[in-house]
């Protein structure tokens, strides 16, 4: 997930605040600690126009 926000150059704050969530919960994410609930995976995937597939993998890298 860190390569995909990087690759956007969004911050963990910036992503955080366009994803809904705290700072601490997206680094979880991020971190590999928490899985994101659906909801997130649906934002993320507007955000980053990609397929929710590829998306999943790439989430869990």
């Amino acid at each position: 997930m860190r390569e995909l926000r990087v690759a956007h150059g969004f911050t963990q704050l910036e992503l955080a605040e366009k994803l809904g969530i705290s700072l601490r919960t997206y680094q979880r994410i991020e971190y590999g600690q928490q899985k994101p609930n659906v909801h997130v995976v649906i934002r993320l995937q507007k955000l980053f126009q990609k397929d929710i597939d590829i998306l999943i993998k790439e989430i869990g890298e």
